[in-house]
């Protein structure tokens, strides 16, 4: 893998810090903690290699664009309706895209069912749902604990890379997702607890 995995987990960092320029927002030093670790582990996971520097460069202003989504989310999601809000997110995304694809002039018809059914799948499941899921849940959480929880995302990569496609991590792979988790559970000592109270409920300990 190249240094692009690492680069677009870098929202995971850049999330706590655009949240404390742009309103203050307080993050506690164990969010701090749980931020660097998640850091250590997705290079860990991505690997860092040479690659083109305007390509990175694109790539971390795509982290950033989408650590200030989070933020912004966080501040005004809990005020709206989450499928309203929702709605006018993606009509948003989809008003931006199409002035782009008229200015590039790559505004075309898709052919083909593969192509229909991805484009369903896309911005259906993985757009539109995904976003009303992360408006619902970021009424309820910070900022922060939103990209900690997205840094799970390479981890989950691994895992189905590893069962479905027969993807072979090696040490350091592995080593990254350990570390992702143990930063989450630093950053939420809720879920440790959560984490910790599923092994006694098994063995009937109070």
């Amino acid at each position: 893998m190249s240094s692009t995995g690492f680069i677009t987990g870098m929202y995971v960092v850049l999330t706590p810090l655009l949240a404390l320029v742009l309103f203050r927002a307080r993050v506690a030093a164990a969010a701090w903690a749980g931020v660097l670790l998640a850091t250590i582990g997705l290079a860990l996971l991505a690997g860092i290699h040479a690659g083109s520097v305007a390509g990175d460069l694109l790539v971390l202003a795509g982290a950033a664009v989408y650590s200030l989504q989070i933020v912004l989310m966080e501040r005004f999601a809990p005020r709206y309706d989450a499928l309203a809000f929702t709605l006018v997110e993606m009509l948003a995304a989809f008003a931006g895209l199409l002035v782009a694809a008229l200015a590039l002039g790559q505004l075309s018809v898709p052919r083909g069912w593969t192509v229909w059914g991805a484009l369903l799948v896309t911005g259906i499941f993985a757009s539109a749902f995904a976003f009303l899921a992360q408006t619902w849940a970021q009424r309820r959480a910070s900022a922060t604990q939103t990209a900690l929880a997205f840094s799970l995302e390479p981890v989950w990569a691994a895992i189905f890379g590893f069962t479905l496609a027969g993807d072979r991590l090696g040490l350091a792979g592995w080593l990254g997702c350990a570390v992702i988790m143990a930063g989450i559970v630093v950053a939420e000592p809720s879920a440790a607890r959560a984490v910790l109270r599923r092994p006694r409920r098994a063995a009937g300990i109070a």
